[in-house]
């Protein structure tokens, strides 16, 4: 009888690393993708590496053949993808190598670059005090813009409280006037009137004078009546 096949022949990877389907990231973090691809390939080349050489081979099944193969091709375009990378990264170093300025025309642009620097902070320097200097005119606008408000504020109680003095006087005025044309009515009245007159209103009677309804003598012919006694 043969003795039964081990339980566990080959090497297996973690579900992680043979589930995992990574893409290679740009140019920045491509060097650490390609060691870790590299290291994955070299593992799974050495995944039918069997734990105990004692052991008794056993083959692959088509199915686990099949999974690895496709893990070899996927690894293998990700690993030509990175060269390719690489490759580009490469070609547009060596370009941008030959625009390389010289000592002498970078001392030229330097000093380009710090009159230019000096412009800009002599430009930045004088708008600040124009700046400041608005700031000023605008703080004194501001309190003269105050003062006037202050002087409007009370222009207006003034002209309010003049207002208020004037319509009291008015009204005072129109009153004095009522009683000054009272007073020349009565006044025109006491002109036309006689006190003699009213204490002694002095008539006749037919042929007798009368002072207050009093007849004044008699007549032999006309005998006097009781209320003239």
């Amino acid at each position: 009888m043969l003795p039964p096949a081990p339980a566990s022949v080959y090497k297996c990877e973690s579900t992680s690393e043979s589930a995992g389907n990574h893409l290679p990231s740009p140019e920045g973090g491509q060097i650490g993708h390609l060691q870790l691809n590299n290291s994955r390939f070299h593992s799974t080349i050495t995944v039918l590496k069997r734990h105990n050489p004692d052991t008794v081979e056993q083959p692959l099944c088509l199915e686990c053949m099949r999974v690895l193969s496709d893990k070899l091709d996927k690894e293998a375009e990700d690993v030509n993808r990175d060269i390719k990378a690489y490759e580009a990264c490469l070609q547009r170093l060596e370009g941008e190598a030959q625009d390389v300025l010289s000592e002498a025309d970078f001392l030229k642009e330097k000093l380009k670059i710090e009159e230019e620097e000096q412009k800009l902070e002599a430009a930045i320097e004088e708008t600040e005090k124009q700046c400041a200097k608005l700031n000023a005119e605008m703080n004194e606008l501001e309190l003269k813009s105050c003062r006037f408000k202050e002087l409007e504020e009370r222009y207006w109680h003034e002209f309010n409280d003049f207002q208020f003095q004037l319509t009291s006087h008015q009204e005072e005025r129109d009153a004095i006037m009522a009683k000054i044309e009272v007073s020349q009515a009565n006044l025109e009245l006491l002109k036309r009137t006689n006190m003699l007159n009213d204490a002694f209103p002095i008539w006749h009677d037919g042929e007798f004078g009368t002072i207050n309804n009093f007849r004044l003598g008699r007549l032999p012919k006309i005998p006097v009546r009781n209320p003239g006694l």
